[in-house]
């Protein structure tokens, strides 16, 4: 079953995370990606507006937003069909790709944050 997500996988070979998480946001509802995508939104915006010093706090919701927000993206393109132009195909593209990178420094930025809290500081 999971071999089957990836397209260009090869036999016996695991998909990547990132086809994974496609394969989720393209099964996931409208009301559940638009929710990910809000609250990511939101939480980056009160933090950065109520405590700036804590934005690593955002970090986590920034993720889930960018997985909800590419899943809305990828909706768009799926909807639009052979009626969407040239531009439109690079205007969403461009901003799958931000979204995707947005998502991915954010959770890496996580766990490494998570890690420096479970290890703790270094003394030689």
């Amino acid at each position: 079953m999971i071999a089957s997500l990836d397209k260009n996988s090869v036999a016996g070979e695991p998909p990547s995370l990132f086809a994974m998480l496609a394969a989720r946001a393209r099964r996931a509802s409208d009301l559940m990606l638009a929710a990910f995508t809000a609250v990511g939104g939101v939480t980056v915006v009160a933090l950065l507006a109520i405590r700036p010093r804590w934005w690593m706090y955002s970090l986590l919701p920034v993720a889930a937003g960018a997985f909800g927000l590419w899943g809305i993206l990828e909706r768009g393109i799926a909807e639009h069909g052979a009626e969407r132009s040239a531009r439109y195909e690079r205007a969403i593209g461009a901003a799958q790709w931000i979204t995707i990178v947005a998502g991915t420094v954010a959770a890496i930025m996580t766990a490494f944050a998570v890690l420096g809290i479970l290890l703790g500081p270094f003394i030689n």
